[in-house]
């Protein structure tokens, strides 16, 4: 079977032909990211198309509510039609997106938990074989953007690479941040945020907001900061790390993850790794 190579899009740059794969870890990485692209779609007056275990399932970014853009197929619906299984649901995805189609919309969002369709006999094979169907379909479009989502908690290692091989594009969620210098972007296995670029002065409040929201929903727990994708940092933004870490002693750590090499030394010869509440982390 030939592996498709697939690339990292932020959701936020999904575009028409777009065949993604989301594989969260978490309930709360699951409602972020497809929170984000629900909420888009239907900002944008896309339709959106939701896949869910019935008609009233609340669907993330939508506070409960189902607004008019919004259609949700109920997996209950297919079970009661007699027919069940990954090709069953897909078929259902498929007739509301022929009537988007025929309604006139411009742009067609859809979305899918299909996890559960691993634990079906025989459904490894069946939802890969819909999964190739689906991305020989929606490749050429130039209306349909599409993310799969996978429970990352319970696949199994060959499930997860077979599955991936059959995805164009890896979603993954937006920045929380991003200029021409720095980007920051929450991750949540481990909880917390990755920093990308160059931390100088001038987005010392950008980190200091950004580390303030994390630790509002954060209590009693680690929080990561992967500091790999750093090219540099400034001691101002060190200071910010001890300040959080020192607010939040007894309520988790403050853990630098993935430094290099001489920030590492740096933070040993200052004295910064023995202060309350922040611990050095994983090497680089």
């Amino acid at each position: 079977m030939e592996t498709l190579v697939s690339v990292r899009r932020p959701v936020r740059e999904l575009r028409p032909g777009d065949h993604s794969l989301l594989v969260y870890n978490c309930d709360e990485e699951q409602r972020h990211v497809i929170g984000a692209f629900v909420g888009d779609g239907l900002a944008a007056g896309d339709k959106v198309i939701c896949l869910a275990d019935t008609a009233n399932t609340p669907i993330p970014g939508l506070l409960g509510l189902h607004p008019e853009g919004l259609t949700v197929v109920s997996l209950q619906d297919v079970r009661r039609a007699g027919r069940f299984g990954p090709r069953a649901a897909m078929e259902a995805l498929a007739r509301e997106i022929k009537r988007a189609e025929e309604t006139g919309f411009r742009d067609i969002r859809v979305t899918a938990d299909m996890t559960w369709a691993l634990r079906l006999p025989g459904g490894l094979p069946e939802l890969l074989e819909n999964e190739r169907h689906i991305e020989a379909t929606i490749s050429p479009s130039t209306c349909v953007i599409a993310v799969c989502q996978l429970d990352g908690r319970r696949m199994r290692p060959g499930d997860l690479e077979a599955l991936r091989g059959a995805h164009s594009v890896q979603a993954v969620p937006n920045p929380a941040f991003e200029d021409s210098v720095l980007r920051i972007v929450r991750t949540f296995k481990p909880t917390g945020l990755a920093l990308i670029g160059e931390l100088d002065a001038s987005r010392h409040s950008v980190l200091d907001e950004e580390l303030a929201q994390l630790t509002r929903s954060v209590n009693g727990n680690e929080i990561h900061l992967d500091l790999s994708g750093l090219g540099f940092i400034d001691l101002g933004a060190l200071n910010i790390f001890a300040d959080v870490a020192k607010r939040r002693a007894g309520h988790g750590p403050l853990v630098l993850d993935r430094m290099s090499p001489q920030l590492r030394t740096v933070m040993e010869t200052v004295g910064w790794h023995m202060l309350p509440g922040l611990c050095l982390g994983e090497s680089d």
